[in-house]
């Protein structure tokens, strides 16, 4: 059987993603693996709906087998997300990976994932600014490698893949799709063309749920999966995060990250005082929002002060963002996902847990994704107890037909 590998975010999945899905199959893909971020985002956001309810979402949307990027990986910057979801892919057992890319030229990417992969760049990137910033990012690829090129934001993880397939030594075949439809960032819906995301969730919060009005932009089966569910806003837990940034000092944040992520000497991706920022902000501000707009900085992007305040939260170190998936939780299976899963066993190099409960409590990535995952259930509602994704069970079409 003929496989291939998907890392993604389907927040939520529409019908861009079912469009991939569709030519992969038509590429002789037999199966379709995701691996999909748990309840918080690359970009240090909270997913719009909780992993399971998503993971099922994308089974009604045509893959096969839903494993979740865990978290702190799923909230890294390009790098760090890149290489732990090729690490699960290829610990699985897939014969190739695709991800959506604006210029889908593999040469190009190829190249540039060679160029960022090399000393000299990683010299010229951090003495350029010290933070970083996409413009140095990509004005220095079009420096090593003698060429301009027309690679867009969405292209950054593209090119983090490729060079994370060759770091691991990983042995995948690359599909770029080109990406067509509206930007990733666009936040107006157009029934003439591919939805983003951001549109999406742009309509979910002004209606407050995942209305039939989505229909034209999603598959109807995934909806209707989506709709069961309340959508998550990181207002419901605005309180709680300016509460504890109010409570701590940024010295007692730094030593409770690296506590309980067992080393370090930072919080994960700061440097720049950001936790600073964020702890003179909490006390005037009245809202998650204006705690993080009060954060925000030219000499970084938004998505690190996002990814730093979570990071703080649960306790995530400089050395724990550095460390790879021990594991990984089986979010959603088709039927054909199931005896992919139980063919590949004793193959896998990579631990599958079916069970929440099951997971291995003495690592760091438990304890880690443990909190995360009990932090967002208070984003959920009054009525969402803090176990409630440990006595969860993966997404399966066909209950019935279900025997462990």
């Amino acid at each position: 059987m003929k496989t291939v590998g998907i890392i993604c975010e389907y927040n939520p999945f529409h019908n861009g993603h079912a469009a991939q899905i569709s030519s992969l199959r038509k590429m002789g893909f037999e199966l379709v693996v995701c691996v999909m971020s748990g309840n918080y985002t690359q970009r240090g956001e909270l997913a719009i709906a909780d992993k399971y309810t998503r993971a099922g979402a994308a089974v009604c949307g045509g893959a096969d087998v839903v494993l979740e990027l865990p978290y702190p990986y799923s909230s890294l910057s390009a790098e760090g997300f890149a290489r732990a979801g090729v690490h699960i892919l290829s610990s699985v057992g897939v014969d190739a990976i695709s991800f959506g890319s604006e210029s889908a030229d593999i040469e190009l990417l190829s190249a540039a994932a060679e160029a960022i992969s090399s000393r000299e760049f990683v010299e010229k990137y951090s003495q350029s600014v010290k933070c970083g910033s996409a413009k140095s990012f990509f004005s220095l690829i079009e420096e090593h490698i003698g060429r301009d090129c027309s690679i867009l934001s969405n292209d950054i993880l593209a090119i983090q893949y490729i060079a994370a397939i060759k770091s691991l030594g990983a042995d995948l075949e690359i599909i770029p799709i080109k990406r067509d439809g509206a930007a990733y960032n666009q936040v107006k819906l157009s029934a003439h063309e591919l939805p983003s995301a951001t549109a999406i969730r742009k309509k979910i919060e002004a209606d407050g749920s995942f209305s039939d009005e989505l229909d034209t932009y999603m598959p109807s089966k995934s909806l209707e999966a989506l709709s069961k569910s309340v959508p998550v806003f990181r207002k419901n837990i605005s309180r709680e995060v300016i509460h504890f940034f109010r409570s701590m000092t940024p010295d007692e944040i730094c030593a409770r990250a690296i506590s309980r992520s067992v080393g370090g000497s930072s919080v994960a991706d700061d440097g720049c005082g950001i936790v600073d920022r964020l702890c003179n902000g909490a006390r005037g501000a009245t809202s998650f929002n204006e705690l993080l707009y009060s954060a925000y900085n030219s000499r970084y992007t938004d998505a690190r002060v996002n990814r730093v305040l979570l990071f703080s939260l649960f306790g995530v170190s400089d050395t724990a963002a550095k460390t790879l998936p021990e594991y990984t939780t089986l979010l959603a299976f088709s039927e054909d996902g199931r005896a992919f899963l139980s063919e590949g066993r004793k193959s896998r190099s990579l631990n599958i847990v079916t069970k929440p409960a099951d997971a291995p409590c003495d690592s760091i990535q438990y304890t880690l994704g443990k909190a995360a995952d009990e932090f967002y259930t208070l984003a959920m509602g009054n009525d969402t107890p803090i176990d409630y994704f440990v006595k969860q069970s993966p997404f399966y079409p066909y209950p019935k037909l279900l025997h462990y």
